[in-house]
């Protein structure tokens, strides 16, 4: 997938009503030192039913809200970014640049769309233009929707274990849907009942696209990504051809009035007495 920028937010032990996504692109995790393209999930363990798992699935799917400050990096370009998350949307401001993103994600559908300034309207983007990159980096506009959740055909195809997490594993196709891929394998938490891990193929079935969360932290009382690894692969290739790593250094919880008026360069207002702490591995302890 080309971005992702979703995150995950563990609350753990907590109830799991209190277990939600802090999503940033798109988040998946895909290990790049086990080389998840040769994963096999075992077909032998029973799954519970697909509706059952996704169900569970959009339920944590919720953000709180917050602001979270941080960059994206490339491998030519380094762009600051703003990221404000209210329920189930996200907006992406970058500073310094005439650009801003707007991402929601619904269970029956997502809707991404970008404008230049704060006082413009937002221009929804549809079809093959969702496939793009964003700047110059290995993110597309897809990449955010996590548009392959929804996709009508979804292969169950057994148990794994990612990063020593229990999960289940999914092949999901897209039919008719405008999309940069053939088939997207997937994996979710069974704990969590979270995107854990994703990778997207082309119509010969080579993997192009790797996304790997490295690392969390904790702001409040949630868990939010401190650092994801998006990579390229060259079809028929296992080392990437290039990468794009998604940061973030700080952030506040905040009322969603807060948010309303909120310019990029008036974050650190907000910011000053929300900084990150408490930074653990995604790995289960």
């Amino acid at each position: 997938m080309e971005l992702a920028l979703k995150a995950i937010v563990f609350f753990r032990n907590k109830p799991i009503i209190g277990r939600r996504l802090l999503l940033f692109f798109f988040l998946f995790s895909i290990s790049f030192s086990s080389l998840s393209l040769w994963a096999k999930p075992n077909p032998e363990k029973p799954l519970p039913p697909l509706e059952f798992i996704q169900g569970r699935f959009w339920r944590n799917f919720r953000l709180k809200d917050y602001i979270l400050k941080g960059s994206i990096q490339a491998a030519k370009d380094t762009y600051p970014i703003t990221l404000i998350l209210h329920d189930r949307s996200m907006e992406y401001r970058f500073k310094g640049l005439p650009l801003m993103i707007y991402v929601e994600i619904n269970p029956e559908a997502s809707v991404v769309a970008y404008r230049n300034r704060s006082n413009e309207p937002w221009q929804p983007i549809t079809g093959m233009n969702r496939t793009k990159h964003i700047l110059n980096t290995d993110i597309s506009y897809e990449d955010l929707c996590l548009d392959f959740i929804r996709w009508d055909k979804i292969k169950p195809l057994g148990t794994d274990s990612i990063k020593t997490l229990s999960c289940w594993a999914f092949d999901a196709y897209p039919g008719n849907a405008p999309t940069a891929y053939s088939k997207v394998r997937y994996w979710i938490a069974e704990e969590y009942y979270a995107l854990i891990r994703a990778e997207a193929f082309n119509s010969a079935n080579q993997l192009i696209k790797r996304l790997d969360i490295n690392s969390v932290q904790r702001i409040g009382d949630a868990y939010v990504i401190k650092e994801m690894q998006i990579a390229t692969i060259a079809p028929g290739k296992t080392l990437s051809s290039s990468k794009t790593y998604i940061q973030i250094e700080e952030g506040k919880p905040v009322s969603p009035k807060d948010t309303e008026n909120l310019d990029s360069d008036n974050y650190e207002k907000y910011s000053q007495a929300g900084v990150a702490t408490g930074m653990e591995s995604i790995e289960k302890k």
